[in-house]
């Protein structure tokens, strides 16, 4: 099938760690940037779940900067203004996150919107990761997976070229690639088959949780969690609402953009967020271990 001859095994490639030490750490801020693959995560909560499950002591803090249809130039993200705000708005976003680990996981619009995206592509992720690397931060790069409802001509080349790109990007700037041998089925896909549902999502985090989190036989899913899952996920998923909102303001025009003359003066509310957010990942941490 497509999608089978396009998913990739799973790999590491290990930059200052050695291979068998998990790429996060207790406490990490992690910030996973992408496309519509990413922002899709945050609804269920189904893929931070699986994560926070294996390791509810480490109090990891996550945060989706996913946008519909974005790439690694930020053209979704751009507002009135050229190309090149996207690009700027996308490293604001990260700056917001203030990570200490970026999960890069571009590639998918750049192969369902063909070869001459994929032929900028390298260029646009060789541009943000230089951007991103900053001393306190790690860069993982997340390479992407072949989802069956995409019709585009050359679609399993292309998400192979975008893979290879993304691996050659890794090894050049030390680093660390993942990746998942992650097969679609009806049970785990939405119903057009575009994007994973919370199944999906759960079984990817499983299947990458061992690089990012460590040895499953040390943290066995669902530690911590028990018959708490689901209210776990709701948690997640409140939470990620609350800071989609903080990064993403309804009526950025009227707040801070050129009709802020009108209302600006409520852009002092974007802040309030910020206690509740946290509130938010107290309560995650909480459920997680129980």
């Amino acid at each position: 099938m497509r999608f089978l001859a396009s998913a990739f095994a799973f790999v590491l490639i290990a930059a200052a760690s050695p291979a068998d030490e998990p790429l996060l750490k207790p406490n990490d801020r992690v910030a996973i940037l992408g496309g519509t693959f990413v922002e899709r995560m945050q609804m269920s909560g189904c893929f931070e779940a699986e994560l926070q499950c294996r390791r509810p002591g480490w109090k990891l803090t996550f945060r989706n900067l996913g946008w519909s249809g974005d790439n690694v130039h930020g053209i979704a993200r751009k507002r009135f203004d050229a190309p090149e705000g996207g690009f700027q708005r996308l490293l604001r976003d990260v700056q917001t996150a203030e990570p200490t680990v970026i999960l890069i996981g571009y590639g998918f619009a750049e192969a369902s919107d063909g070869e001459s995206a994929v032929a900028e592509f390298e260029a646009g992720l060789v541009r943000l990761v230089d951007a991103l690397k900053q001393p306190g931060r790690r860069v993982i790069l997340l390479t992407p997976i072949a989802l069956p409802g995409f019709r585009v001509t050359g679609y399993d080349n292309l998400i192979s070229k975008c893979g290879s790109v993304i691996r050659r990007i890794g090894s050049e700037r030390e680093l660390p690639v993942v990746s998942t041998d992650w097969v679609p089925t009806t049970e785990s896909m939405t119903s057009d088959r575009m994007m994973p549902n919370c199944n999906g999502y759960r079984e990817i985090a499983a299947a990458i949780a061992e690089s990012l989190v460590g040895d499953s036989e040390t943290s066995p899913t669902g530690a911590g969690c028990g018959e708490n899952r689901d209210r776990l996920r709701q948690l997640i998923s409140r939470k990620n609402q609350l800071f989609f909102h903080r990064y993403r303001p309804q009526n950025e025009t009227y707040l801070l953009l050129f009709r802020r003359h009108e209302q600006g003066n409520n852009a002092r509310e974007i802040a309030k967020f910020d206690p509740l957010i946290r509130l938010a990942d107290e309560a995650i941490w909480q459920a997680a271990g129980r």
